[in-house]
């Protein structure tokens, strides 16, 4: 298997420096479900950080941590004010927030990484997994993939039941489970769904946003 850092080469990240519309849309709604739990002011690690855009783009106030393996993007990140000199491997009770922004199917040892996560935040901290795959979805019990799925890229396929019960087991508790395609900017009702009929008849998947097969997960590392 090739190393990590071989599979994410700077092409990779042509449309992650703030040059993507539709993404950054999705940063909007995004923070807008953090912020019913968190202020932006905290220590914040986000991991797959790539070049910071999100961090950026919500306006973080407080510290700003990151993980990523791509060096371009680690260069990008750092000068949009990203730190690399602490992450979820180094520290423990130390980040106030937890952030796997569409990253949790592409790390190679993603139980170990939410229980390291668990370890790194303070008590009463929150993780978020956002802009997630969702195997629990129709179009993933179909076909078996998703349309933003590479399967060159991805280790685990989490679903809204395993990662919660995952969670549950390193300790965490679980506080909110959303699908977001009715907000999503990718989502359009009559193409989407002339998409997944499309595919049903041909019995091949395309590509579409669609019901569930996205989600965001909030959980919190109790307090005691």
């Amino acid at each position: 298997m090739k190393n990590i850092e071989e599979l994410y080469t700077d092409d990779y990240f042509n449309s992650r420096i703030s040059n993507d519309v539709k993404r950054l849309r999705s940063f909007e709604y995004e923070w807008d479900l953090m912020k019913n739990y968190v202020d932006n002011t905290g220590v914040v690690c986000d991991v797959g950080c790539s070049t910071g855009e999100f961090l950026q783009e919500i306006k973080w106030k407080g510290k700003l941590y990151g993980m990523e393996v791509n060096q371009e993007a680690i260069n990008i990140a750092e000068s949009n004010g990203v730190l690399f000199d602490k992450n979820i491997l180094t520290e423990k009770n130390f980040f106030d927030v937890v952030v796997f922004r569409g990253t949790i199917q592409h790390v190679s040892d993603p139980f170990g990484y939410i229980a390291l996560a668990y370890e790194a935040l303070k008590p009463g901290g929150k993780i978020f997994f956002l802009a997630t795959p969702n195997a629990n979805s129709i179009c993933y019990k179909i076909f078996n993939t998703l349309p933003m799925l590479d399967s060159k890229l991805n280790f685990y396929i989490p679903s809204d039941v395993t990662l919660t019960n995952i969670l549950d087991m390193f300790n965490f508790s679980v506080i909110k489970v959303e699908f977001p395609y009715r907000i999503s900017p990718y989502s359009s009702y009559i193409t989407d769904h002339l998409g997944f009929l499309k595919s049903i008849i041909f019995q091949k998947p395309g590509k579409y946003a669609f019901w569930k097969n996205m989600m965001n997960v909030v959980a919190v590392k109790p307090k005691s």
